[in-house]
């Protein structure tokens, strides 16, 4: 008696759109692994397409340059640092749990090295670029309103006890707590030192969430 042949599996083949994705994918993260590396200025278009096994031609029809392609690694990394830091976030829960939840996934990150952060020398080379590049100045605005439009959606969702008050509109409050979050992540990769507990840290984003009960 013979056993019946494996049934064949049939590949899904990807549409055009999705191979452009994937395509632009792996050459973002060849672009990540040379700038971890190298650093932004060693790195070169050919390296990156190299390492992505793609020819030169992909990097040019996808992105344009390597100052552009460096901004996309950068808001693909800002994408996925939201990810991160909302993952516990939940609408329809008090404020104060979400801020304090906020407040640990931001320790929780810095908890390694500040100076060798990866991701904070990737802001500086991007902010670089904008100086001398008005379209990346343009979509680099454009992302950072998105996150505070973000955070503004996580207040706005957020409940408050009965005592409580928002200290400002969601958009004014969320523009503090980005403001504070990315001061923070710069005075610790500039001096050294880890300052992210998240005792603290909850105790400043509540004070600029919401209001005192005296007042």
């Amino acid at each position: 008696m013979t056993a019946n042949p494996a049934p064949r599996v049939r590949k899904t083949r990807l549409s055009r759109e999705e191979q452009k994705a994937a395509r632009g994918q792996a050459l973002l993260a060849a672009a990540w692994e040379a700038f971890l590396e190298k650093g932004y200025e060693a790195v070169t278009i050919d390296e990156v397409a190299e390492r992505a096994g793609y020819s030169r031609m992909p990097v040019y029809s996808l992105f344009g340059d390597k100052q552009t392609l460096f901004f996309e690694l950068w808001r693909s990394t800002v994408t996925q640092l939201e990810g991160m830091l909302f993952a516990a976030i939940k609408p329809g829960v008090p404020l104060t749990r979400n801020l304090r939840l906020l407040a640990e996934a931001i320790a929780s990150s810095g908890a390694q090295d500040p100076a060798a952060n990866p991701g904070e020398r990737l802001f500086f080379v991007v902010q670089t670029i904008a100086l001398s590049r008005p379209d990346i100045a343009e979509r680099l605005e454009a992302l950072a309103r998105k996150v505070v439009d973000d955070v503004a959606e996580i207040v706005r969702n957020s409940t408050l006890a009965e005592h409580e008050r928002l200290r400002a509109a969601p958009e004014v409050i969320a523009a503090h707590l980005v403001a504070q979050i990315n001061g923070l992540a710069t005075v610790q990769f500039q001096t050294r030192r880890r300052y992210a507990r998240s005792r603290e840290l909850t105790a400043i984003f509540t004070a600029i969430a919401l209001k005192d009960r005296d007042e």
